[in-house]
């Protein structure tokens, strides 16, 4: 099979992102082993009175399967009627998360819903793969992560939002408001 002509591959490449400009998608990268233990690490930990919710401050961090997440301030939430079950976890401040197979997240905050085994990163996201310094890189500023596929949707802020700074960029030094892929001719895909 012959390959496609480098201008002829651009154009397509081109094609398939002008269908959905606002987001782009990465595959099985951050599944999860939702039955494992979610390991808690923090400076400090508090539990709170009603015992439906606990906060933990100063580099905090959590372990699942083979991701990891820490933050400067993490808050884990509890339903509140027996058996009380973990129902969401919220991360704020300096999110990141680590996948085994070398992908790493950096964003603003981070939502965790346990039932729906889904996270969602926000502010200014990045997407890097550590052990491929020549594979792409994805930014944004929302990421939707299936922890039980592992797959990701990562989005640009809608126009007219108020995610851009008073020079007209994105936060975090984005321009315009859309999601972005830096693809590297000859890396990991």
């Amino acid at each position: 099979m012959n390959p496609l002509p480098r201008p002829l591959f651009v154009v397509l490449c081109l094609a398939l992102m002008w269908q959905e400009p606002a987001a782009a998608e990465t595959a099985g990268v951050f599944a999860t082993d939702s039955d494992a233990p979610i390991n808690i690490e923090a400076d400090k930990m508090s539990l709170f009175r009603s015992g439906a919710q606990a906060e933990l401050l100063g580099n905090a961090a959590l372990a699942q399967g083979p991701l990891s997440l820490t933050a400067r301030e993490v808050a884990v939430f509890y339903g509140t009627t027996a058996p009380r079950r973990l129902t969401r976890i919220t991360a704020a401040e300096d999110v990141h998360i680590i996948s085994e197979n070398g992908r790493e997240v950096f964003g603003d905050a981070a939502v965790y819903l346990v039932s729906a085994e889904e996270m969602t990163v926000t502010g200014n996201v990045r997407v890097i793969n550590t052990k491929d310094t020549d594979a792409d890189t994805l930014t944004g500023v929302r990421l939707i992560i299936n922890l039980r596929n592992g797959t990701s949707r990562i989005f640009g802020a809608p126009k007219g939002t108020k995610n851009n700074d008073k020079s007209g960029r994105q936060k975090g030094g984005q321009s315009g408001g859309r999601a972005r892929i830096q693809l590297k001719p000859g890396g990991a895909r």
